[in-house]
């Protein structure tokens, strides 16, 4: 169907190509609705090769009867979009002369100024030969030659050269692009689920579909599904899939290149938005995004699956060269054919849907088997006419749950069963959630990725290795006979996002549910429940919660209520946390957890005994920390050591550890001078300590969190301490911007750098650029007041949008407020900023009403 808005007019200028260009894009904006996206790709297609052949006659080069015009690459498969390259190869028959060498030039040089990338070559035959046995991708693009003008029995010469066997032979050709998409698929992680993906090279996308076309094409010269379909090398189920997520992708791709100027397949926040517009993707605040993205994630996985079934059925059955067959029957249904599992009833799907389930049992129980790509092919048509969930068959559920306790339960049976489709066949809530993009950038998978990532994650807890980062939870795993009931709160913790509302409160209504259904008693149905809801607890309370105040872990404690209880939830929480992004899980997070988790236990020890309260924990403190410092190998006096620690107030010793104060001690007990910057990795657990003191000063935290950002630190935690002769005892904790320890050379530059700031009066004046990656979101400002009942200080909660300096800003409110901070726990969620303050007024006491309204009234305004 030619639609053209226009005519090819002759002769051709560059400018008039520049104007039909801008006008066909004019054209395929307003109607990108009206056609198929099979439509708009051949007419631009046609185009092209209208524009190219009469390019090539008013050029001369018609009369040139040695030369052929070939399409190669997209341009060859006729896959051409709005800023795809215009690959051609010009084919002579011998070297060309001079003369003909400068119409070549001009012919180039037309398009280059018409605004086109082009890609082209000029070669005989016999470079063609020599070129193409030495590279795969030239021999690729000669496979999807494609006849514009010239000589065409050259061009036919051409074709039957390509194809014969000692050109590359076709286990030869098949091996080398399965080696290409191995390698391509590592650099994206082995996953399609990336933050910002390329819709062209993620595993899944269009690359894969062209592996299929060029296996195809090397071994029956098909050129299109259909043809590949009419071949036999695809069923017709895989051949619908195919050409509805093939018809997906296209249209994704075509409108991204309608809206960016260069050429580019990555699908960037910024993009994803006005992609999911032109894509007529609607909803309130992000939902477009997201269900464009979901059915893209859906698109890619499908395309990834029968890829992946593809290249087993191709090498087992034209590749794999004759064997000895070695079955091992398992039971009457199945065998174990060569390391492949095979149904030895093809009909056993349909006929007993719950022996679905003992396929990947059978995985977990023979470490190197595979599912053999017959069986493969018989799984997804007998999920489809499944007439109920399988959760709702009795038999089924036994096999489900016994999978749980199997070994590499999760590699081995819950992931494959959610790239085949089982769990979506098995829970009636899984498929909401497949391919469910949250538009942040905290979560850098989908919510079914991550879940199955959590409970990956819990399974490598049993892994000795994991021990060194994971310490307490490789010891809880390790020791739990049956982890059922974690795998089962990850497999639910987040199965309600996307339905609105609180997917915590939400999921624990699910999985009440699901535990009754498949007959767990009372007690772990209630645990279940507990762990689903409270999930983030624990999270919360170490990361954005004053954990060294009594109160707070008496509290927390309260709410889990037993050790049992409070295994189970760290070893979630910590799983929870690595399968968000890698980037997360930092020595500082593992501290602040084992911390919680040592407090809590103790406070479960004292068997109902009172928690200690601030002065007796700040007195327990002051001991451990004098411990410290009078077995160590230098002399500290115990009168020097009172004489220093008697200007400190109970704070001190309440909010910082015994290995602080003994190190803070140990630098400041024969100091005279004004000024003390330390950075260390020695008195923090797990992160990198800033301690400054000298005398109190205007703007001071300012002055600081402003340098450290300038430096490219990430700042965790902030205690803001004040002697009673003014000075102050500032501790910083913070980590390299990918959660690392602060190496030496970088340790020294932040001590000189915030040494000069602090001795000027002037404070610094630094601009940070945008964040590219910011830009496309918003998130709306809150301030919380918790704690409301205390008389000596007042808690902040502020969520806002993250944005350089912005702890800078926060503190020159605080200033020009005359408020004074004590504490502060900062918390970066990809775009999004949830910090936790300690604030008193200028009087030492808790804010008042009115305070408090003008410190959120001033928030509003600037941030």
């Amino acid at each position: 169907m030619m639609f053209f808005p226009f005519e090819l007019l002759s002769p051709l200028t560059p400018s008039a190509v520049k104007n039909w260009r801008e006008n066909l894009k004019q054209f395929e904006l307003a109607h990108f609705a009206d056609y198929s996206i099979f439509e708009l790709i051949e007419n631009r297609s046609r185009f092209y090769d209208l524009l190219l052949e009469r390019l090539w006659q008013q050029m001369a080069l018609s009369d040139e009867t040695e030369l052929s015009l070939i399409a190669v690459g997209g341009y060859g498969r006729k896959e051409m979009f709005p800023l795809s390259d215009l690959d051609f190869l010009i084919l002579t028959v011998q070297t060309p002369t001079v003369e003909v060498e400068e119409k070549i030039a001009q012919f180039v040089r037309f398009l280059w100024d018409s605004g086109f990338e082009v890609g082209h070559s000029v070669r005989t035959l016999a470079q063609c030969e020599r070129e193409g046995k030495q590279d795969i991708t030239i021999a690729t693009n000669l496979l999807e030659a494609r006849f514009l003008a010239g000589n065409r029995p050259h061009f036919e010469s051409l074709c039957e050269w390509v194809q014969r066997a000692d050109f590359w032979s076709k286990e030869d050709f098949f091996n080398a692009k399965v080696q290409e998409q191995m390698e391509r698929y590592q650099r994206y992680h082995n996953t399609a689920y990336n933050l910002e993906p390329d819709i062209k090279y993620s595993p899944g996308g269009l690359r894969d579909l062209h592996l299929l076309y060029w296996v195809a094409l090397r071994h029956t010269g098909a050129l299109t599904l259909e043809t590949i379909l009419q071949s036999g090398f695809i069923y017709p189920q895989e051949y619908q899939q195919l050409q509805e997520s093939q018809a997906f992708l296209f249209k994704v791709r075509f409108a991204l290149h309608l809206i960016l100027k260069r050429y580019d397949n990555r699908l960037l926040f910024d993009r994803q938005i006005k992609v999911s517009a032109l894509l007529g993707f609607t909803g309130e605040g992000n939902q477009g995004v997201e269900k464009m993205m979901k059915q893209f994630f859906q698109a890619l996985r499908r395309i990834s699956l029968i890829s992946h079934l593809l290249i087993q059925h191709y090498r087992e059955h034209f590749l794999s060269p004759t064997y000895d067959v070695f079955i091992h029957q398992l039971d009457e249904d199945f065998e174990l054919v060569n390391g492949r599992l095979r149904l030895r009833n093809e009909d056993l799907f349909l006929q007993k849907p719950e022996r679905i389930l003992d396929l990947f049992f059978y995985l977990t129980q023979f470490e190197t088997a595979v599912i053999h790509p017959e069986t493969l092919r018989k799984l997804q048509p007998a999920l489809e006419q499944l007439p109920q969930k399988l959760c709702q068959i009795a038999a089924a559920r036994e096999k489900f749950l016994r999978l749980f306790n199997q070994p590499n339960a999760i590699q081995r049976a819950f992931i494959p069963m959610h790239q085949y489709g089982v769990l979506t066949a098995y829970l009636p809530q899984w498929q909401a959630i497949e391919g469910l993009m949250q538009f942040d950038l905290f979560h850098i998978y989908t919510v079914d990725e991550h879940t199955l990532r959590v409970m990956l994650k819990l399974e490598h807890f049993l892994h000795k290795e994991s021990e060194k980062e994971h310490p307490i939870c490789h010891r809880i795993f390790s020791r739990l006979s049956d982890r059922t009931l974690l795998y089962v709160a990850a497999l639910f913790h987040d199965i309600a996002k996307g339905r609105g509302g609180d997917h915590a409160e939400l999921g624990a209504v699910d999985v009440i549910e699901f535990a009754k259904l498949h007959g767990f008693d009372r007690r772990e149905v209630e645990t279940l429940s507990w762990l689903v809801q409270s999930h983030l607890l624990m999270s919360i309370t170490a990361q954005r919660r004053d954990i060294h105040d009594p109160e707070v872990v008496m509290k927390f404690a309260e709410s889990v209520q037993n050790q049992v209880r409070l295994d189970y939830l760290t070893c979630l929480t910590v799983a929870d946390i690595c399968a968000t992004n890698a980037t997360l899980w930092n020595s500082w997070k593992r501290s602040l957890f084992s911390s919680l988790y040592d407090f809590t236990t103790s406070r479960f020890n004292q068997e109902g005994s009172e928690l200690l309260g601030h002065s007796e924990k700040s007195a327990e403190n002051r001991r451990l920390a004098r411990q410290i410092l009078l077995s160590d190998t230098a002399s500290y006096s115990s009168q020097a050591i009172q004489a220093l620690w008697q200007r400190c107030p109970d704070e001190y010793f309440l909010r910082n550890t015994p290995k602080q104060i003994a190190g803070h001690t140990a630098l400041l007990i024969d100091f005279s001078g004004k000024l003390l910057v330390k950075v260390t990795n020695q008195f923090s657990l797990g992160g990198t300590e800033v301690f400054i003191y000298c005398g109190d000063q205007a703007h001071l935290f300012n002055k600081v969190v402003t340098t450290i950002g300038a430096k490219k630190f990430s700042i965790h935690d902030a205690q803001i301490i004040t002697t009673q002769d003014g000075y102050v005892l500032d501790s910083f904790i913070i980590t390299e911007l990918n959660g690392d320890l602060v190496k030496f050379d970088r340790r020294r530059e932040l001590e000189k750098a915030l040494t000069l700031v602090l001795e000027s009066d002037k404070r610094p004046i630094l601009s940070f650029p945008k964040h590219r990656q910011l830009q496309p979101f918003t998130v709306k400002t809150e301030v919380r007041f918790l704690n409301e009942t205390k008389e000596d200080q007042t808690e902040m909660e502020l969520i806002a949008l993250d944005k350089p300096a912005l702890l800078a800003e926060i503190s020159q409110i605080f200033s020009d407020l005359n408020l004074n901070l004590l504490n502060a726990k900062i918390m970066t969620l990809g775009e999004k900023i949830e910090d936790f303050f300690i604030l008193k007024n200028h009087a030492g006491k808790a804010l008042t009403v009115q305070e408090k309204e003008n410190l959120r009234e001033v928030i509003y305004q600037r941030i």
